[in-house]
């Protein structure tokens, strides 16, 4: 233990001491080693610490605000060496990214491939989020790049990224299928035509079927949620084995996903549908988490459509 902290000890424990045979007892000292640590500190400072003249003994006005201070000087050594060993455990495991938004993954990953090509010892983790609250998770180091709703706060550095057009994907053996298209009208007659097909969503993600299901009700569709698949690339190739079966989707996870000319895109407008995300970092997080939230920003606003 420094002579420092030694002596904070012995100032703490002079509350509780009769004597400072008793104090050298309760720390497991020599009684001449705490009373000559005293007896150095008294005449560096040349005051009085210690009133030993009556018992059970006592501070000092001056042995009170030394300990005060010490206590702080202890406190802000401990916050250091916290700071210390929580940024060496940063530096030790992958920089984490957490997006909420399943439908830009086909975009993000790329994105991190082209990162990670361009700085070769940085390595990458991307995770689900487990938490709702994006500060907490941020703060909490859980994670160091969230792509989420944005979250209002003067620590956190935030860039709003575009919403994807998102479309309802038509199988060339359902109706109103056009071969000599990609894109069809988003108009009542095509709707109409696809009032009653089957649906397959996401599942874990009833907030965003829910806010789906009631977009359908507006258009005068009414699908029936038949069937809950974990992604969005698994939920269009799962209506591609079903017949008169929709999903939402994005046109990056149709190409990725289906054979050229053998599906037709319903474009949903932006007005009837969008998703607002935002890529933040803490305004403190390392330099290399900030400029990899920088790239991504860039990288998404650019190839989200």
């Amino acid at each position: 233990m420094s002579k420092p902290r030694t002596l904070l000890s012995i100032l703490q424990s002079v509350t509780f001491s009769t004597t400072i045979s008793e104090i050298a007892d309760r720390l497991y000292l020599s009684q001449p080693y705490v009373s000559r640590i005293l007896k150095d500190e008294e005449t560096k400072y040349g005051v009085p610490l210690v009133n030993r003249k009556d018992k059970p003994i006592e501070l000092t006005q001056f042995g009170n605000v030394l300990l005060t201070n010490l206590r702080k000087v202890a406190s802000a050594e401990d916050n250091l060496n916290a700071s210390i060993e929580n940024l060496k455990t940063q530096q030790a495991r992958p920089i984490r990214i957490s997006n909420r938004n399943p439908f830009l993954m086909d975009y993000l990953t790329p994105a991190i491939a082209e990162y990670v090509d361009q700085h070769p010892s940085v390595t990458i983790e991307l995770t689900h989020p487990q938490d709702r609250n994006v500060e907490n998770d941020l703060v909490a180091g859980a994670v160091d790049v969230v792509i989420d709703q944005r979250w209002n706060t003067a620590d956190i550095q935030i860039t709003d990224l575009p919403s994807p057009v998102y479309y309802l994907p038509i199988a060339s053996t359902c109706q109103p299928f056009d071969p000599q298209v990609l894109f069809l009208p988003f108009e009542k007659d095509t709707l109409t035509r696809m009032a009653d097909y089957r649906y397959v969503g996401l599942s874990g993600r009833s907030e965003f079927q829910t806010y789906v299901d009631t977009l359908f009700k507006r258009v005068g569709i009414h699908p029936r949620n038949k069937l809950f698949v974990p992604t969005p690339a698994s939920a269009l190739q799962t209506v591609f084995q079903m017949t008169d079966a929709t999903t939402i989707t994005t046109r990056k996870i149709a190409e990725l996903n289906l054979p050229q000319g053998q599906y037709n895109l319903l474009p949903l407008p932006t007005n009837f549908i969008r998703t607002d995300n935002s890529i933040m970092c803490l305004t403190t997080a390392a330099p290399e988490i900030q400029e990899l939230t920088v790239f991504l920003a860039s990288q998404l606003t650019q190839t989200i459509r």
